[in-house]
């Protein structure tokens, strides 16, 4: 039995990975972003810059901030644009999530990270568990256009991109359905954090 829990929260675009790491972190536990700690490299890490500007063009920043419209346009525009981008960014961003879970780890047993791409990325050998956030496509869809502002057919074009969930399914040690409300949710967070408590 390990002492130290790693443990990813992942689920395709617009499943609900956000909502379930709030209810996570609202009962005291450490949730890391994949996403904030990438685009952190992504500003600060000069190597990274120049990488990301060589190969998707100098309007990839705007007064030295991420000009996420213009790259997200660019990288999800074909397969090659998305492993290049993934390619330049992934190596840093995990060594960075595992060297910050380490520091968690000092004073906290289990550690969650937020990252949608543990399969893509093929990171699963990193993590202990991990929970899937699973929602069906149009209620994907909907929550990304009313967060985004993005058209229909751009969204499908990033789902496209990753794994389907019915794969990731069957990989995952714990599936948190999120198609109902957020009381129903919740239930089905706290549910799966006490039964990985009971499992350790």
């Amino acid at each position: 039995m390990k002492d130290k829990l790693l443990i990813a929260i992942t689920g395709g675009i617009g499943s609900g990975k956000s909502i379930v790491s709030s209810i996570i972190e609202s009962q005291g536990y450490c949730v890391l972003k994949s996403d904030s700690i990438a685009k952190k490299i992504m500003l600060e890490d000069n190597e990274i810059k120049q990488e990301i500007i060589k190969y998707f063009g100098t309007q990839s920043y705007i007064n030295n901030q991420l000009n996420t419209e213009y790259l997200s346009e660019k990288v999800f525009s074909s397969k090659e644009n998305l492993e290049k981008i993934n390619s330049i960014v992934h190596p840093k961003t995990i060594k960075k999530t595992l060297e910050l879970a380490e520091k968690e780890f000092q004073k906290s047993k289990y550690v969650f990270v937020e990252s949608a791409l543990i399969y893509e990325a093929k990171i699963e050998k990193y993590f202990d568990y991990i929970i899937l956030i699973y929602s069906d496509e149009q209620s994907r869809i909907r929550r990304v256009m009313e967060r985004d502002k993005i058209p229909e057919d751009k969204i499908r074009q990033r789902m496209n991109f990753q794994i389907p969930d019915e794969k990731k399914k069957a990989r995952a040690d714990f599936v948190i359905e999120n198609n109902h409300d957020l009381v129903e949710l919740e239930k089905k967070v706290l549910f799966v954090l006490n039964l990985i408590k009971f499992l350790k």
